[in-house]
């Protein structure tokens, strides 16, 4: 094995035939480009530990319900945020799952949805793990 990881040192990581190392990289079995990948964009994305900790409020600013999880599909494309719109003291819990692309972030880090309020999010269709 420590050959192995030497041969991978002294060749530059190169991965394929004619691969640049800085190209490509081999994540579990799949080979991954990420030459293009455009760091200051990816950093104003959202980091889902925050969204994890945060609360969702309106555009009127009253709390509406806190992130309970975020999903990406297996598509790679659709993300959902499960908001948990609870009532006083978490009680009748209830998780509701919203297209991420519905969200803005407020200066304070917590979500933004705009027009929703507590009793149009409590009227939408549960969210249930499978």
């Amino acid at each position: 094995m420590k050959l192995f990881a030497a041969g991978l040192v002294a060749g530059g990581l190169t991965v394929g035939a004619n691969a640049p190392a800085a190209a490509q990289h081999v994540a579990g079995g799949v080979i991954v480009e990420y030459n293009n990948v455009d760091i200051a964009l990816v950093a104003k994305g959202w980091s889902v530990l925050q969204l994890l900790r945060g609360s969702v409020y309106n555009s009127d600013g009253n709390f509406v319900g806190y992130v309970h999880d975020a999903i990406a599909l297996p598509d790679g494309i659709t993300s959902y945020v499960i908001v948990n719109v609870a009532g006083f003291l978490n009680i009748g819990e209830k998780l509701v799952a919203l297209l991420a692309k519905a969200f803005g972030i407020r200066v304070d880090g917590n979500l933004l949805l705009p027009n929703a309020t507590k009793d149009n999010l409590k009227a939408l269709p549960r969210f249930y793990y499978r």
